[in-house]
This record gives C-alpha cells, sequence and structure tokens, in this order.
C-alpha cells in the first residue's frame, strides 16, 4: 500500500492508497502501529510512511504521550539507527533522512522536560565511534537537530524559542567542536576512510553540519528566511576557536580537496562557511589582531582561488564566492582593506574576475549582484579618502562600471529575440530585479560621474542614428533605448546626495552633464510623443528617468541640495528660461501621457504615481542657517500652464484613461486625489472656484439624481453604469484631498444640498444607486468605498455647529447605506466569487459604519429619544453582516474583513446593549471569532479581541452588581445557556500568558481579570491542574506564584484594581518557569471545552 501511495502506476491507485492510510497519520492512538512497522518493515517506501506519520502525530499530539512512551520512543529510533543506518544507506538511503529527523523532533519536543532529555550529544557520540557510516549517521542527526532546533513563527513560538536558546548555550558548542576536529581529522589525513564514496559522505555531512551550527539563530531573532544573506553572525563569546588562524585556511584546504576529488557540494558548503566566517561580529574578536590575521587569511585564499580559477566552472561554487567577495568588503571597512599587504594582489584579482564575469553577462546574472554590490560599496570610501585611496581603485570602479553598461547593451540584444530569454530573468520585465541593478549604477557612477555620463551618451547617439537610419531593428532599438534611458536616469538619480568625487568645484560641471542627459532625453520624448504607438517599456523608462530629475532638481528641497546658479545653468543647457520652464518638461509628458497612453495601464499608474508625488509631496528640510521646515511642493505646480488647463479641464474627453474601462476606477480615485490636493492648496475657502471645478460631476450627479426622483429602477440600465461608478471614483478622491475641515465643508454642503429636507438631498442618490445595484461588485464596492471615506472623521475634518443637525443627517445616510445593502446581500446565496461578490463588500460595509460611529459628529442618544431607529436597525443588520462570516473564511480573508475586528470592537464599547439583543447562540459565535483573534498574527486584530472581551466582561460586571433590569436578564440568561464560552477565552488567555505568545501583557491582563472574577471556580480549577502538573518539588513554587498572582487583587473591575493586576500578572509571567510544563495542556483543555 505504500508504495502505491509513494510510486502509483495509476492516479486512481494513488488515491485508493491515499484514502486507507490516511486515518493512521491522523489518529494518535495509531502510533504503536506505526512504530511495530518503522521496527519491521523491509519496504523503504514503508519505513518513510512510518516516520514522517509518527513525526506528525508526535507533533500535533504530544502531550498525550507519556514519558516513558517518550524515553522508549528516544531510545527505540537511536537503537534502530545504529544497527540498520549503515545498511540503509547502502540499500535505500531515501529511508534515513525521515527516521533521522522523526528523532531530533522527539529530542526537541522533550527538551525543556528535565536534564535527562538533553543528554544527546553523549548518546551520537557512540555513533563518531563506530564505522564511517555511523560516524556519517551521527553527523546526519546533529545536522538535522540543529536545523530542527532554530526557532521558527508559529504556534508555540515562545516554547521553541526557549528550546533553542536552551540548545544553544548547552548542546551546540560541543557539536560544533565535533564537527571542526573531524574536519581538521579529514584534512590531515587522521581519518582514513577506505571508500571514497563514503569520504564524500562523511566530509559532505560534516561540512554542512559545520554551517548549520553557523548560522544558527543565535539570538533568537527569527530573521527573514527569504534571502540567502545573513547579516551579522552574532556567535558567542565562548567560542574562541573561530578565533584560530587556522580555521579559515582549514576550509580554503578542504575546498581545494573538495575540488580535486571533483566533490563540488563539499566544495559549496565550505565557500558557505567562510561566508559565515567573514560575517563575525567585530566584537567577538578581543584583539584587533585577531581580527586582522583573519582578514589576511580570507584574501589570501579567495586570491588563490580566482588566480587558479579552481571550482569556479562549478555555478554553485561561483556563487558562494561572489557572496564571500561581498562580504568581506562589507564587514571590513576600506582602509582596513588598504592597510592589508595582500590587497594589491587581492583587488587585481577581484577586478579581474568582475570584468570576466561581465563579459559573460548571461552566466549567473543573479551572482553577479554581489560583485557589482562589491564596488558599488567602495565608492563612498573613494570618495571620502580621495589622495589616500589607492590609486589604481579609481580606475577599476571606472572599468567596472563601463563594463557593466556594456552588459546591459548586450543584454538589451539579447532580449529583444524572445526565445534567447530562457535561461535568465529580462530585468526589463522584473520590477524588482530592475531596481536592484539601477540602484548599483547609481552609486557606480558616482565615481568619474562625468567619464561615465559621456560614455553612456555616446551609446545614446549611436543608437539613436543607428534607429533613424533603420539600420538597427526596431526591437532591438526599443530594447537599447529603454536600458540607456534606465541608465540615465540612475546616474542622474545617484547624484542626488553625492558629493563630487574629487572637489566641490566640479560640481557645476556634474550638473551641466545633468542637463546634456536631461536634454537628450526630453528630446527623445518629444520624439516618441509625435508617434501614436510607442514600447510601454520606454515609456516607463521614461518614468523612471523623470522622478529621478524630479529628486534632484524639482522643489524646494533640490534648492537646499542644488545651487540657484546650478538650475539656471541647467536650464540654459536645457534651452529653457528658468526653472519652472524645467518643471513644464515635466508636467507636459504627465498629461501627454494621461491623453495618448492610457491603452498602457502600467504606464497611467505611475504617471498618476509621479503626478502625485509632485502635487502632494512634502518634504522636511534641514539646513545649517535655519531650523528645519516642510516644503510642499505641489506650490510650484499651482504656476504652471498644463497644470492650469489640467485644473480647468480635469473630465475633458482627451483624457482618455477616464473612460477607458471600468478597471481603471482607481485611477480616477488617484487623479482626483492629486487634483483635490492642488485645488484645495489654490481655493483655500473658495465655495465659488470649489463649484466650478465640480461642474462636470455636477452635471451627472444631478442627472442622476432626477432620473431615480422619477423611478430609481431607471438607474439600472448600462449605459448609467459607468457614469454611477466613475462619480463614486471620482468623490471618493476629492474626499482623500479633504485634509482639514474647509475643504470638507464644501465636499459636504456641495452634496446635503437641502438638509432641512432630508430626502431632498442629492446623496441619497446613492442609496438609491444601490438599491437597485446591490448585487453588482462593480458597483456597490466603489459606491461603498466612496461613502467609507465620506463618513469618516480622519484628522478631526468633520466639524458642525453646534446647533447643525448635519451629523445626524451623515450618520442616517451611512445607516440607509448599510442597510440596503446588508439586507440584500444576506438574502443571496448563490455566488461565483464569494471574495468577491460577497466578503470584499461586508468589509468595506463595516468599514463605513464603523468611521461612522467613531466620527464622534452624532448624539446616539438622540435616535432613542425620539423613536429614531436608524441606529439599532443598522446595528442589528451590521452584526448580522458578521455571523453571516464563517470562522474559516474570516480567517482566509483576514485582509478584507479586518473591519469586521474593528466593529466588533466599537460595537461592544459603546453599544453593549444593542450587542446583548442577540440570541445566546448567536453572540456565542460572535465570541468564537473573537476567539479566533486572539490567535491572529495581526497585532492589531489581537489588541481589537482583547478589548472586545474586555468591554463584555465590563459589561457583565456592571449588569450584574447594579439593579435588576431586562439588560441584567440578558447576560444572566446568556451566562446559563453559554457557561463554556468565556470559559474556553479564560483558558487561551492562560496559555498565551504563559508561553509568552502574546505581544503586549497589558491589554491581555485587562480582560483577564475580568474573566477571572467571573469564573472563579474555573481559575481554581486550571490553577490545580497546572501545579498538579508538575514534579513534586515545583509544585509548591508555582503555588506561590499563583497566590501572589491574586495578592491584593478586589472583586472590582475599576482602573485602580486592573492596574494593580496587571503588574501581579507581569511578575508572574517573568518569574514563573513554565519551560517545564506543558502549556499546551491548556490548549487540549482549551479545546475539549469546544
Amino acid at each position: 500500500m505504500c508504495n502505491a501511495l509513494y510510486n502509483a502506476r495509476s492516479e486512481a491507485e494513488r488515491a485508493q492508497a491515499h484514502q486507507t492510510l490516511l486515518p493512521l497519520v491522523q489518529n494518535p492512538q495509531c502510533m504503536p502501529q506505526l512504530q511495530f512497522v518503522l521496527a519491521h518493515t523491509s519496504s523503504p517506501h514503508a519505513l518513510i510512511f512510518a516516520a514522517t506519520g509518527l513525526m506528525k502525530l508526535i507533533t500535533s499530539h504530544w502531550t498525550s504521550v507519556s514519558d516513558q512512551q517518550k524515553e522508549e520512543m528516544r531510545n527505540f529510533l537511536l537503537d534502530y539507527l545504529a544497527k540498520n543506518g549503515p545498511d540503509l544507506y547502502r540499500s535505500a538511503p531515501m529511508g534515513v533522512s525521515p527516521v533521522v529527523r522523526l528523532l531530533c523532533r522527539v529530542i526537541k519536543l522533550a527538551w525543556l522536560e528535565g536534564p535527562q532529555h538533553q543528554m544527546i550529544t553523549g548518546k551520537v557520540d557512540q555513533f563518531l565511534q563506530s564505522s564511517p557510516l555511523h560516524w556519517v549517521l551521527g553527523l546526519e542527526i546533529y545536522t538535522d537537530l540543529t536545523t530542527d532546533m532554530q526557532p521558527t513563527i508559529g504556534p508555540s513560538m515562545s516554547r521553541h524559542r526557549r528550546t533553542a536558546l536552551s540548545f544553544r548555550d548547552t548542546a551546540l558548542p560541543p557539536i560544533f567542536t565535533i564537527a571542526i576536529q573531524t574536519l581538521q581529522q579529514l584534512s590531515t589525513g587522521a581519518i582514513n576512510v577506505p571508500d571514497k564514496n563514503d569520504e564524500r559522505r562523511l566530509s559532505k555531512q560534516v561540512l554542512n553540519l559545520s554551517c548549520n551550527c553557523l548560522s544558527f539563530d543565535f539570538m533568537g531573532t527569527i530573521p527573514d528566511d527569504t534571502s540567502d544573506e545573513q547579516g551579522t553572525v552574532m556567535v558567542p563569546h565562548s567560542w574562541s576557536m573561530l578565533r584560530d588562524d587556522g580555521i579559515p585556511k582549514l576550509f580554503f584546504d578542504m575546498y581545494s580537496r573538495s575540488c580535486n576529488y571533483q566533490w563540488m557540494e563539499c566544495a559549496q558548503f565550505c565557500l558557505q562557511f567562510l561566508v559565515l566566517l567573514a560575517a563575525l561580529r567585530r566584537s567577538f574578536f578581543q584583539k584587533e589582531e585577531d581580527r586582522t590575521r583573519l582578514l589576511a587569511s580570507m584574501m589570501q585564499g579567495t586570491t588563490a582561488i580566482l588566480a587558479s580559477k579552481m571550482g569556479l566552472q562549478e555555478h554553485s561554487c561561483y556563487h558562494e564566492l561572489c557572496r564571500l567577495l561581498g562580504k568581506i568588503n562589507a564587514t571590513h571597512q576600506l582602509n582596513e582593506l588598504c592597510a592589508n599587504e595582500q590587497f594589491q594582489a587581492w583587488i587585481e584579482q577581484v577586478y579581474g574576475f568582475t570584468m570576466d564575469s561581465l563579459r559573460r553577462w548571461e552566466v549567473m546574472p543573479n551572482s553577479k549582484h554581489y560583485l557589482l554590490g562589491f564596488w558599488a560599496a567602495m565608492v563612498s570610501p573613494v570618495i571620502l579618502l580621495q589622495d589616500k585611496a589607492p590609486k589604481a581603485l579609481e580606475s577599476f570602479i571606472q572599468q567596472v562600471t563601463v563594463a557593466y553598461v556594456e552588459s546591459r547593451l548586450f543584454m538589451a540584444e539579447a532580449s529583444a529575440d524572445p526565445a534567447a530569454c530562457n535561461d535568465w530573468d529580462d530585468p526589463l520585465e522584473d520590477e524588482v530585479l530592475r531596481a536592484e541593478q539601477l540602484e548599483v549604477l547609481s552609486n557606480l557612477g558616482r565615481c568619474r560621474y562625468q567619464d561615465t555620463a559621456q560614455h553612456i551618451m555616446k551609446h545614446f547617439e549611436e543608437t539613436s542614428r543607428l534607429g533613424q537610419q533603420g539600420v538597427m531593428p526596431q526591437r532591438v532599438f526599443e530594447k537599447k533605448m529603454t536600458w540607456l534611458v534606465y541608465m540615465m536616469g540612475a546616474l542622474v538619480g545617484g547624484h542626488a546626495s553625492a558629493k563630487a568625487n574629487r572637489t566641490d568645484t566640479e560640481c557645476a560641471p556634474t550638473h551641466v552633464v545633468n542637463g546634456e542627459l536631461a536634454g537628450r532625453i526630453f528630446r527623445l520624448v518629444n520624439l516618441t510623443d509625435q508617434q501614436k504607438e510607442t514600447s510601454e517599456g520606454l515609456e516607463i523608462a521614461y518614468l523612471y528617468f523623470l522622478e529621478q530629475f524630479r529628486k534632484v532638481y524639482i522643489g524646494e528641497h533640490a534648492k537646499q541640495v542644488v545651487q540657484q546658479q546650478v538650475n539656471e545653468r541647467l536650464a540654459t543647457v536645457l534651452g529653457l528660461e528658468d526653472e519652472n520652464a524645467v518643471l513644464g518638461l515635466l508636467i507636459n509628458k504627465i498629461g501627454n501621457n494621461l491623453q495618448q497612453r492610457f491603452q498602457l495601464e502600467t504606464v497611467v499608474k505611475k504617471t498618476l504615481a509621479l503626478f502625485h508625488e509632485l502635487a502632494a509631496g512634502i518634504n522636511i528640510v534641514h539646513t545649517s542657517d535655519r531650523s528645519p521646515h516642510l516644503i510642499v511642493s505641489g506650490r510650484l505646480l499651482l504656476k504652471n500652464d498644463m497644470v492650469k488647463y489640467i485644473l480647468s479641464n480635469h473630465a475633458s474627453p482627451q483624457f482618455g484613461f477616464l473612460t477607458h474601462s471600468l478597471q481603471y476606477g482607481k485611477y480616477r480615485t488617484m487623479y482626483y486625489h492629486t487634483l483635490g490636493k492642488l485645488l484645495f492648496m489654490d481655493i483655500r475657502e473658495n465655495k465659488e472656484a470649489f463649484e466650478k471645478f465640480m461642474e462636470p460631476q455636477g452635471h451627472i450627479l444631478t442627472s442622476l439624481w432626477q432620473q431615480s426622483c422619477q423611478n430609481p429602477q431607471l438607474l439600472r440600465q448600462d449605459s448609467i453604469k459607468p457614469a454611477l461608478v466613475g462619480l463614486c471614483r471620482d468623490l471618493r478622491g476629492i474626499g482623500l484631498a479633504c485634509s482639514s475641515c474647509e475643504p470638507y465643508s464644501m465636499l459636504f454642503d456641495w452634496l446635503v444640498d437641502n438638509p432641512k429636507n432630508p430626502s431632498a438631498n442629492r446623496v441619497n442618490l446613492f442609496s438609491r444607486a444601490l438599491d437597485v445595484w446591490w448585487d453588482d461588485p462593480e458597483v456597490t464596492t466603489p459606491l461603498l468605498k466612496f461613502m467609507a471615506e465620506f463618513v469618516h472623521n480622519k484628522a478631526q475634518r468633520i466639524t458642525f455647529d453646534q446647533s447643525s443637525p448635519n451629523g445626524i443627517l451623515l450618520f442616517r445616510e451611512a445607516s440607509a447605506i448599510l442597510v440596503t445593502y446588508g439586507t440584500r446581500i444576506l438574502q443571496r446565496t448563490q455566488f461565483r466569487d464569494v471574495y468577491i461578490e460577497k466578503y470584499k463588500g461586508i468589509g468595506v460595509c463595516l468599514d463605513m459604519f464603523s468611521h461612522a460611529l467613531h466620527g464622534n459628529y452624532t448624539n446616539f442618544g438622540v435616535f432613542e429619544l425620539y423613536s429614531d431607529n436608524s441606529l439599532s436597525n443598522s446595528m442589528a443588520l451590521a452584526l448580522r453582516l458578521c455571523l453571516a462570516i464563517p470562522l474559516q473564511e474570516l480567517n482566509a480573508y483576514l485582509k478584507a474583513l479586518k473591519p469586521y475586528y474593528y466593529f466588533v470592537e466599537l460595537a461592544t464599547r459603546g453599544h453593549m446593549s444593542k450587542v446583548m439583543e442577540l440570541d445566546p447562540a448567536m453572540l456565542t459565535s460572535l465570541m468564537q471569532s473573537v476567539e479566533e483573534g486572539l490567535l491572529s498574527f495581526e497585532t492589531g486584530v489581537q489588541m481589537q479581541s482583547c478589548a472586545v472581551v474586555d468591554n463584555l466582561i465590563s459589561y457583565f460586571h456592571s449588569q450584574l452588581t447594579g439593579k435588576s433590569s431586562p439588560e441584567q436578564d440578558r447576560v444572566r440568561r446568556y451566562l446559563a445557556e453559554a457557561p463554556h464560552c468565556l470559559q474556553k477565552i479564560l483558558h487561551l488567555m492562560f496559555q498565551l500568558v504563559m508561553t509568552g505568545e502574546f505581544s503586549s501583557m497589558w491589554s491581555i491582563s485587562r480582560p483577564l481579570l475580568g474573566l477571572i472574577l467571573l469564573h472563579e471556580q474555573h481559575f481554581l480549577q486550571l490553577k490545580e491542574q497546572l501545579i498538579n502538573q508538575q514534579i513534586e518539588e515545583r509544585r509548591p513554587k508555582l503555588r506561590s506564584y499563583f497566590d501572589d498572582l491574586m495578592a491584593g487583587v478586589e472583586n472590582s473591575m475599576n482602573t485602580k484594581n486592573k492596574d494593580h493586576f496587571t503588574r501581579n500578572l507581569y511578575n508572574f509571567a517573568q518569574v514563573a518557569d513554565f519551560s517545564a510544563c506543558h502549556p499546551s495542556l491548556l490548549w487540549s483543555n482549551h479545546t475539549k471545552l469546544c
């Protein structure tokens, strides 16, 4: 059956085997059967199935395994590997690793349960004193153990972190010592392994183990593992053998030996270890001489490899050597490198290696990033040291820069043929890769800036000439020009904060060169803008150049970096009058793109982003002669004729992207957000100017409003849909631009045009439109997003007079929108895409209602006083929307449904009487979602879930201790009908405290106190369970910790009592050593209550 699972002849056979075997790995009662299979099978597939099944079961059900079973399982696995491991290596090597991983998992899970589980090195050392294959097996156990012990993000993260740190202090040092001693014996020939294949296995395993030890997460910080780069290696100070001169020599010798035997995996591990060795923290070395000797050994070793090119035909070794060179440079200052007598020979070899690599640009292109980073990192020190830097270094950097430019042009020519790009990624098609390469070039270009710029301009002129003559194929021309524009932008952008490479007197000529670069780009832009069709890649490259150019020359901030006379000289080079004319070049390109390039979505997106940055960019400028001050660069745009034209004709058909497709709606929002910023900056409180600007939207709003007054069903026409959606997108953009009360008041008065007759206000159009379009997310999503923005009191922008009813009108409109949409979406049962058609709308709807509840512009008591059911209806419906989302869906779509927790927190904070109108079963469902929120990886969701429990418990305490009332009856009914709901949360919160997996002790302490006071008997039972679980000698100490937890705590929910309990809980979590208990016992108790 296991053979059928792993090696089936058909999918049906595999499915049958899977269905038969699956129950064995789901039921903890099946562990003895799996262990029997493991002990007696001769089938490798059965062995793999039994080992992986056991590992899954013990990981999930560790608390159900007795101490005796743990001891027996560990000893059984050690004996099994000792007896059968060597034979398995020869007959079925794939069966060894699952058994080793199972053993390591048992060791890891039991590690904190007593010192008897930590004596692993003594048992594994017995493997190292037997045959070569036993030796390999022992080293593999250590290798997998160091891997499994690394702390990871997930359940029981804090416990695993404590396990890792304990392992680091006790077992890791001797394991590393064994690895180094074994390598030394292999290197000197003290270990004689007759079979070369066994020797290769042994070498590979011990080298892998060495790398694992040195790459261990010594600080328990769980770093990001998406990159192969590790920062500083925080090795403990006691690992003194790493200061030995012989360590780097040992690994360089092992590299040479591995290459001679063609053991390239071993050679790769040697270089990986050396990369880690080069990254040792500076403070690890007691004497600077020790660090200097390590650097000398690194230089000598890498120089020898570069000179002989040993092993570099293997891509993995080539990659690791590039990393090693980059790491050596990154961890040492240039003066430290230059002071070493090996430097001259070393830097010449690195230079030669880099130039050869750039000539073969298509081979291992990602590895070359480390080489280019090597030279780019040297630019600033060379500029800083000036004449003190080695003379040849500046020349080397310049030649590398030129070679890199040439390699990009070769790449451009090759990428013009799509069939040629199979073996490498084209950076022009990968924005992240392209950004990395351009950043490197911008740094490289700062050295001999003028020479590099002249070289690129020469290529630019030549490519332009060949393209115009028709000698160069059009696709090659476009690719080359795209690269050249990008590289010219990188040069200009790199100069934004750079000093001249030798003397400040060269600053002006450098900006003249920038003017020559920009002049060529702007002439090319004018040429291509006259064409109906253009390359999308080239248009995106233009926008990259314009963004880099903006950083240096546009705005008040640029004036602090670039002197006024330089700006004037730049304008002269460009043939323009002044800086404003230079700005006009950028704005004209933005305007042209929005009118002519709207078919290219990426171009529209990046154009609007550039426009927004120009209009809304705010810089904090620091100067020596005055205090820091804010500069709003958008004011400069208001002087520009093109901007004035756009503001006056913003809805003109000339801007084709506005009507291109409904999918472009988000770009309308960004467009009007930018225009709104400029408009309000210009008109301030001028209502006439605002209404003139809003005329195009006013015509659409009035037309739709009049049709809805005749018959709302008239709005349900396909011809009306684009206008309605566009209006919502536009108004949301303008709403986003309303950052203070004056512009918001103008927008509010424009929409709520008849406040004395609420039903006659134009803002009612949106609830009417929602009534007929509720089932179309292309309409509902932008409409709900607009209303969520309109009712959002961000920055306290919504301020109405004390006698004004506007706050109530605004809330009632939000309530009407919620009821209209919610009532209908709850009735719908069939969906093609449940996220787009249901959950996304519910998320935005709850966001809107939360903003209305939290806006602080409505006195909610008015509704009940005057029998207005707007609040009660909308609150009840919002709670029903929450309950319509199953728990698994809530977790799956948490990003869109974050407003769920925000709303529940607001509802329980100020409207608990409405929440308690829910049936006990419905309230229990709501609290189950809060329980899930406590386990969320989203900190905000965790905090809101704590606040919900605190709000609920505080309300319960106030009702239970007050006079008899209908609210009190509801509370008593709930506690009687759903007694286990809050008990489960009590158990869960204690688990989070005990395992240290909750980030804020203050936040969890508030609801935890209320739960303890409400369920005192259950708390006492839980306390006794935890105490009785401990070994005898620990029980009195733990009991005293629990006594201290409740010392001085009163039966009250006042702030003083909560603060006192918070301090007790913090001390409790610090002093109670829960590493020796089973925190997951709480989890099992918690789940039993489900």
